[in-house]
């Protein structure tokens, strides 16, 4: 039996005291003593027990695993909401488990219901399990519509193996089958763009970040504060409050296949963008302009002369840079940043606590409103295939382009240490 912990764990752990959700008795029904838990939210799903399948499908590893499912609504949810959860819980019962396998359903505070909250209730459920046995486990976000590699267990194992890695992302590639098929192909270029552009102009924290391709160890889990309760895009925030604990890395010897379909539940993410897409139905899909990433190019170079020195004239960048530096105090950040930085690669942990990924979302988004409009999709592909010549797809089509994206990705694997 291969075992996760680095060492004993204290006795009490102070997360579970201040920070996690309340408990809810799930962790108390589960036996054993595994050492990787897979967490699923389930709300209104259609297609659980296909994900479930393909999830108990997979080659057993090592380690001892566990499956908890947690159905939930919003104590105000509509009648037709609670009988789809209560169908839900019906379909669960017909899937056989290879590996145990527990059921909550729970009704969320209104103002807080949604797939982060969820996420966070399972994921600290999955802490109470580790804790209680003494174990620095893997926890596993799965969702409930999508499917993944028969190899998918064994590869998660493979990567924690290695006691330094934290946090693991999963290789993805949306399904391309549906009737969504253009909208998600459109959809996912865009998605890898955005990560290759910012690894193309020297961003260290360029990852990717959807829900169902997180894994992460209790322990790491636990310092950075746990899942957050947001409704939507729970699953960027939580990946990169754990950069600063490093060790993380892509898991790209399997494959977690999310769905393509259509979503008006939040704000953004997969859902929303093909509903938008085909509710606006654009002839080009459009996206971030690539003078935008050239733009952040400074931001991630001569950092060592910049420490050495420490001359920073703020007339020398772009006009772009510069409102944003000026709009966001940055000159007066960089200088504590200097002043309290011992070492260069102190500095360098600092400076890239500022240049954070939400940080450089949000100068995306104003050098968009501000300097650089929106271009179509194949524009932007054009010029990636400039940076990356590699890669090939200046004279494919979108289709081409996207296994071409995925083989490439798959094969240049992104780690944090």
């Amino acid at each position: 039996m291969v075992h996760t912990a680095i060492g004993p764990l204290k006795a009490e752990s102070i997360y579970l005291k201040r920070y996690a959700w309340p408990a809810t008795g799930l962790a108390g029904k589960v036996s054993g003593n595994p050492q990787m838990i897979v967490v699923i939210p389930a709300f209104c799903e259609d297609h659980l027990p296909e994900a479930l399948t393909s999830l108990h499908r997979c080659t057993p590893p090592a380690l001892e695993m566990v499956v908890l499912i947690i159905v939930n609504e919003s104590e105000n949810a509509s009648l037709e909401i609670q009988q789809k959860n209560q169908a839900c819980l019906l379909a669960i019962q017909q899937v056989i488990p290879t590996f145990q396998q527990h059921v909550l359903h729970v009704k969320l505070p209104p103002k807080k219901a949604g797939v982060g909250l969820a996420r966070k209730i399972g994921m600290d459920e999955a802490v109470r399990v580790f804790e209680d046995r003494q174990e620095d486990g893997i926890i596993v976000c799965y969702d409930a519509d999508c499917h993944c590699d028969d190899n998918y267990l064994q590869a998660i194992e493979h990567f924690y193996q290695d006691p330094q890695n934290n946090l693991g992302l999963v290789h993805y590639e949306h399904e391309l089958h549906g009737p969504n098929h253009e909208a998600i192909l459109n959809y996912e270029l865009y998605l890898r763009y955005y990560t290759n552009a910012l690894r193309v102009c020297g961003y260290p924290y360029a990852l990717q970040t959807l829900g169902s391709c997180i894994t992460v160890r209790s322990s790491a889990y636990q310092k950075q504060g746990g899942m957050n309760t947001r409704k939507a895009g729970e699953d960027f925030y939580f990946i990169h409050k754990t950069i600063p604990l490093k060790g993380i890395g892509e898991i790209n010897q399997t494959t977690i296949y999310p769905s393509d379909r259509v979503s008006d539940r939040v704000p953004f993410g997969t859902g929303h963008a093909i509903a938008k897409y085909l509710e606006d139905e654009a002839d080009d899909y459009s996206v971030y302009h690539p003078d935008i990433f050239e733009q952040l190019r400074p931001v991630n170079k001569d950092l060592k002369d910049l420490y050495t020195t420490r001359i920073f004239d703020i007339s020398e960048v772009s006009p772009c840079l510069r409102a944003f530096y000026l709009e966001n105090n940055f000159e007066e950040a960089l200088h504590q940043i200097l002043d309290q930085s011992g070492s260069y690669s102190n500095f360098l942990d600092r400076y890239f606590q500022w240049w954070d990924a939400f940080r450089v979302l949000k100068y995306v988004h104003f050098a968009r409103d501000h300097f650089y409009g929106s271009v179509p999709l194949h524009s932007a592909m054009q010029w990636l295939s400039l940076q990356l010549p590699e890669l090939l797809l200046a004279e494919k089509d979108q289709l081409a382009q996207l296994l071409r994206m995925r083989e490439y990705d798959r094969a240049n694997t992104f780690y944090i240490r």
